[in-house]
């Protein structure tokens, strides 16, 4: 099983908001991922890839951005992670 929050769970586990057996049982091995603003440098080829997936679902041509659009994207926060930015890159 693979599990991920963006919540601190000692803190939950210290408010008793979170059981702490739980917790254990799921952090066997711990990955951490920083957040998308912190890897700017993975922003185009992940944009890429939600392009060309969405291009080829919908049965349409890949479309690509211009450099102002582009731009904006590569400066963006993206608060939401990769969630944020795949909704950033669908095909309408």
């Amino acid at each position: 099983m693979i599990a991920a929050t963006n919540r601190n769970l000692e803190e939950m586990i210290a408010s008793g908001t979170f059981r702490e057996d739980l917790y254990y049982r799921l952090n066997v091995v711990t990955i951490e991922i920083p957040p998308l603003r912190k890897r700017r440098d993975d922003i185009p080829a992940t944009i890429e890839h939600y392009l060309a997936r969405y291009a080829h679902e919908h049965q349409r041509k890949k479309i690509s951005f211009s450099k102002e659009a582009w731009s904006a994207l590569l400066r963006y926060d993206y608060p939401g992670n990769v969630a944020n930015l795949r909704t950033s890159c669908s095909v309408r």
